[in-house]
């Protein structure tokens, strides 16, 4: 099932898609909305375009485009970028990146589908100077900064959203979160890994690997590997899958971040991250909004056993 939006929004994303479409010679087909976060990303025929905008979004699709040469050149089993492309394509405030469909199951994947990208990605010894030094808190703060900047009508629907779902007025809330920044900032700069840094994918989970092959590479960056065993781990903690899977990955890669001294604290920088990734974007997207709801109450809350939701 694709992502909900409200009619305001699907006429906003749709402009931007019909223009970047017909920069890219994309004018034909049906788009299908796949899901919705931080891009919108759209199957059309044997294309996948996904969509933002944006001065950030732009950097981090033209870093994208790098690194997929670097992906290639060290055999790491990812997407392809449709070449026949000028790539990112931009068109005013909007940038979009184009990729070659590639048919998989329907469902979530198998965790362990992970392990075998992730061992080779993780295998590169370079650390390009164009990848971001993963830095998770100061990207939570940027977040939170943005809100300020949001046009009025949008402001306005995320402060009525915060009294009503979170029960604080958005200013309260953005001043707990950078609290949460404040205290989590020095322990991570001050944590010992067991792996070595090197290049990380930066969201590992499930849902972006397809057929053996990674997907999603917004969050490439130079950091801990046990950045990218996070999510799996995650995912049996806070949104009630199996563990098994898990152990299986745990298995498959070679290391068991669930009995590492680290775990603990990189939980902690997860959630933050998945509790800032999409506050400054919840006009037009009921069911983003609600999810993030509940949460940030229980985040808030400190309720580590509650259940979370996946974004649609």
């Amino acid at each position: 099932m694709s992502t909900t939006l409200t009619a305001e929004a699907a006429d906003e994303i749709q402009r931007g898609l019909d223009a970047v479409r017909q920069q890219a010679g994309l004018a034909s087909g049906e788009a299908h909305l796949m899901r919705y976060t931080i891009n919108a990303v759209y199957r059309i025929g044997d294309k996948v375009l996904r969509l933002s905008h944006g001065e950030v979004a732009r950097e981090r699709a033209q870093r994208v485009v790098r690194a997929m040469a670097l992906l290639r050149q060290h055999e790491v089993p990812a997407v392809e970028l449709d070449t026949s492309v000028e790539q990112p394509v931009m068109v005013d405030e909007w940038v979009a990146t184009i990729w070659h469909y590639l048919p998989h199951p329907a469902g979530r994947p198998d965790p362990v589908e992970l392990a075998a990208p992730l061992v080779r990605l993780h295998a590169i010894a370079e650390t390009p100077s164009f990848l971001p030094h993963w830095s998770p808190v100061t990207t939570a703060r940027r977040r939170l900064a943005k809100l300020a900047t949001l046009p009025a009508d949008e402001l306005l629907f995320t402060q009525q959203w915060a009294s009503r779902e979170v029960d604080l007025s958005l200013d309260d809330l953005v001043a707990r979160l950078r609290e949460r920044c404040d205290d989590l900032e020095p322990r991570v700069a001050a944590a010992s890994w067991q792996l070595p840094t090197g290049v990380v994918h930066g969201d590992a989970h499930a849902g972006n690997v397809l057929a053996g092959r990674l997907c999603d590479f917004d969050s490439l960056s130079i950091g801990p590997r046990e950045w990218d065993l996070v999510p799996l781990v995650h995912s049996a903690t806070r949104f009630g899958d199996p563990t098994e899977p898990y152990e299986r990955f745990a298995e498959a890669y070679g290391f068991d971040l669930a009995a590492s001294p680290s775990w603990p604290i990189l939980r902690e920088v997860r959630e933050l991250q998945l509790v800032t990734s999409v506050l400054d974007k919840l006009p037009g997207r009921p069911e983003v909004a609600q999810t993030l709801g509940h949460r940030l109450r229980t985040y808030l809350a400190g309720d580590t056993s509650a259940i979370w939701q996946r974004y649609r």
